[in-house]
C-alpha cells in the first residue's frame, strides 16, 4: 500500500487530499472546517479528515506532497524585489513573501509536530502549475489531451501551454509573473470595490451588464502573443501582488476613480467589469486556439484560478476547435493539493495506474446515526418521509426554499447538490427571495440551473452533459420564460447537469419537480450565507437553516420544516 497526503497551504484556499494506491480517497478544504472563508494557513483540520475518511494513521503515510517549490519561491521573490523594494511598504511585503516561502519549507516539521513522532514521511516538493495539471488531466478522465493553466502566480509562473499523450507531458509555452492574467482580474475586482482573491466571481456577474466601451483600453493592459500572456505594467502595477496594485494615471483618467466598498455600482462600473472581463476572454480563447495548433490535441483540460471564470470557459469550448474542454472543478488553488499527490504518485508508482475519481464529492458524509444525534441534542422536531425526493420536489413546486445537505461533501466552490439550497426556477421573484431572505448578496448576481442531463440539450444551446457548473450555456429563446430566475441578463446559464448514475437522490428530486412542473430544471445555489464557506456538517446545516429564510431542510433521511409565522 502507498498512502500519499497532499497539502497546499499558506496562500489561499487551503487544502488536503490523500491518494492511496492509485485512488483518490478524499480532499476537502479547510475553510469548510474552520468557517472562514478562503482560509490560508496550515489545514490541519482538513488533514484529519482525509486521513480518518480512510482510518488511516499517520504512520502509515508514505510520502506528503506539497503544492510548491518554496526554494523557488525565494529566489524569484528576491529577484523581483528590484521593482519595488525602496517603495513604500516594499520591505515589509518582501519580507511577508520570504515568511511565507519558509513556512512553506517547513512544511514537513510543521505536519509531524501536528500529527505526532509516528508521522515520518519525507516530503516531495511539487511544482505549482504541474500541480494543476495533474489534478485537471485525472479528473477529466482523458488519457491524452492539452492543458491549459491560467492563475495569478505559483514559485514565478502564470500561465502554461502543455500537452499530455499519456505517458509524458510536454510544455509548449509559459507565462512569468508580473504577466499575470489572475492578478489583473483580482486587480479589476479591487479596483471595483470588490474583495480581492474572493469577490472575482461578482465581476464576472455583474460584467454582463455592462458594454465594453473601454475594451480597446483593456487590450492594453492585457493581451497574448505565441502562447504567452501579456500585462503592461506600465498601466497596471502588480509588481507587489493584488493588495497594492494601482492602475496608472492614464488608465484613472479614461475609466474615472476607484469604486469605495459599498458604494452604489453604477452603469460606469458595469462597463468597466464588462470590458475588464472581454479582454480575459480574448486572452483565454487566444491561448486556447494556439495550443489546439501547437499540440494537435483534440480535447482540452483547463486549470489554475482563472479555470474558475466560466464565462471565459463557455467561450473557449463554443469557439477555440477543441473536441471537447474539461475545466477543472477545483481548478483554484485547493485543487493543487490533489495534483500534487497525484504527480508523486506517478514518480514513485509508475506502474500503479490512477483511478478517476467518480466526481468531485470527496469530502465527509456523515451516518444516519450521526444525523439523529446532532438533531436531537438540538431537539428539533423532525419528519421521515416514505418518499423523500418527491416529497422534496413537491415543496419546491409549492414556492419552498429547500437545503438539501446529503453524502460526501462537494471538494471545490460549486454545490452539486449534497450542500445545496433549491428553489423553483420558474418564479421571476425567486431570485430576490433568495436574496432578501437567505443569501443576502449583490441582485446583479446570477443563481444556477440544475438540470435533468437528459434534457439539457432542450433548455440550453449545445448543452450535452455539464456536471460541474463551470461553464455558461445560451439558455434557449423559447425556455427563458419557462426559467426566468436561473436565466442572467445576458440570456446565459452556468448549467449543472445531473444524471441518476452520478447523484441519485439530487437526480430524484429534480425528476420529481419535472413529473410536477414539467420543468427538468431546479435552482441551485450553494448552502450558506454571504460571507461563509458552504455547509460542512449536520450542525452547520441547522444553523445556516434556522438562521436564514430556509423553509425546509432535507437531510436524509430526517425532513425539518418551519412553521410560518403566526401559525
Amino acid at each position: 500500500m502507498a498512502a500519499i497526503l497532499g497539502i497546499n497551504c499558506y496562500k489561499h484556499d487551503s487544502s488536503a487530499a490523500l491518494v492511496m494506491d492509485g485512488e483518490v480517497v478524499a480532499a476537502a478544504e479547510e475553510e469548510r472546517f474552520r468557517r472562514i472563508k478562503h482560509f490560508s494557513g496550515y489545514p490541519e483540520k482538513a488533514v484529519e479528515y482525509v486521513l480518518e475518511e480512510a482510518s488511516l494513521d499517520p504512520s502509515r503515510v508514505d510520502r506528503i506532497a506539497f503544492y510548491m517549490l518554496p526554494g523557488l519561491v525565494m529566489r524569484e521573490n528576491l529577484a523581483h524585489s528590484r521593482y519595488y523594494l525602496f517603495r513604500q511598504g516594499g520591505l515589509s511585503f518582501l519580507l511577508s513573501q520570504l515568511n511565507g516561502a519558509r513556512k512553506m519549507g517547513a512544511i514537513g516539521g510543521t505536519v509531524r509536530q501536528h500529527l505526532g513522532p509516528g508521522m515520518t514521511a519525507p516530503v516531495s516538493f511539487v511544482e505549482h502549475h504541474r500541480a494543476h495539471v495533474e489534478s485537471a488531466l485525472l479528473c477529466s478522465g482523458l488519457q491524452r489531451a492539452a492543458i491549459l493553466t491560467m492563475d495569478g502566480v505559483g514559485e514565478r509562473d502564470t500561465g502554461l501551454l502543455a500537452s499530455h499523450d499519456g505517458k509524458r507531458l510536454r510544455v509548449h509555452a509559459r507565462s512569468r509573473f508580473p504577466d499575470s492574467p489572475g492578478i489583473y482580474y483580482s486587480a479589476v475586482t479591487r479596483y471595483l470595490g470588490f474583495k480581492p482573491d474572493n469577490d472575482e466571481y461578482k465581476v464576472m456577474g455583474l460584467s454582463s451588464y455592462g458594454s465594453p466601451r473601454y475594451l480597446d483600453l483593456f487590450r492594453r493592459i492585457i493581451g497574448s502573443g505565441n502562447g504567452s500572456i501579456r500585462v503592461d505594467t506600465g498601466l497596471l502595477d502588480i509588481h507587489m501582488g493584488v493588495h497594492h496594485s494601482s492602475f496608472r494615471p492614464e488608465v484613472i483618467s479614461v475609466i474615472g476613480p476607484p469604486r469605495k466598498p459599498g458604494e452604489a455600482i453604477t452603469e460606469n462600473h458595469q462597463d468597466i467589469a464588462a470590458s475588464a472581463q472581454r479582454a480575459l476572454e480574448e486572452v483565454g480563447l487566444a491561448l486556447a486556439r494556439h495550443l489546439r495548433q501547437v499540440s494537435g490535441e483534440e480535447d482540452l483540460v483547463i486549470s489554475g484560478g482563472v479555470g474558475l471564470n466560466c464565462v471565459m470557459n463557455g467561450l473557449i469550448e463554443r469557439e477555440s476547435g477543441f473536441r471537447s474542454v474539461y475545466p477543472m472543478p477545483a481548478s483554484h488553488d485547493a485543487g493543487t493539493s490533489l495534483g500534487a499527490a497525484l504527480h508523486v504518485h506517478k514518480e514513485l508508482l509508475p506502474e500503479v495506474p490512477l483511478v478517476v475519481p467518480p466526481g468531485m464529492y470527496l469530502g465527509p458524509s456523515y451516518t444516519e446515526e450521526a444525523i439523529l444525534s446532532d438533531l436531537s441534542m438540538a431537539k428539533l422536531s423532525w419528519e421521515r418521509p416514505e418518499d423523500l425526493a418527491g416529497t422534496a420536489a413537491r415543496l419546491i413546486a409549492d414556492g419552498w426554499i429547500v437545503a438539501l445537505f446529503n453524502g460526501r461533501m462537494e471538494f471545490g466552490p460549486r454545490a452539486l447538490g449534497n450542500r445545496s439550497i433549491l428553489a423553483d426556477p420558474r418564479r421571476a421573484d425567486m431570485k430576490d427571495i433568495l436574496n432578501s431572505v437567505v443569501k443576502h448578496r449583490e441582485s446583479f448576481r446570477p443563481f444556477c440551473p440544475s438540470c435533468l442531463v437528459e434534457e439539457a440539450g432542450n433548455y440550453f444551446r449545445d448543452c450535452t452533459v455539464a456536471p460541474y457548473m463551470i461553464k455558461t450555456y445560451s439558455v434557449i429563446e423559447e425556455r427563458k420564460a419557462d426559467i426566468p430566475s436561473v436565466t442572467h441578463v445576458d440570456g446565459t446559464a452556468r448549467v449543472q447537469t445531473v444524471s441518476r448514475e452520478s447523484n441519485p437522490f439530487f437526480y430524484d428530486v429534480i425528476d420529481g419537480f419535472r413529473e410536477i412542473t414539467g420543468v427538468p430544471v431546479v435552482l441551485n445555489t450553494s448552502f450558506n450565507i454571504r460571507g461563509e464557506p458552504i455547509v460542512a456538517t449536520p450542525i452547520d446545516a441547522v444553523r445556516c437553516f434556522y438562521g436564514t429564510g430556509i423553509d425546509a431542510l432535507v437531510i436524509p433521511p430526517f425532513l425539518l420544516r418551519k412553521e410560518a409565522a403566526g401559525e
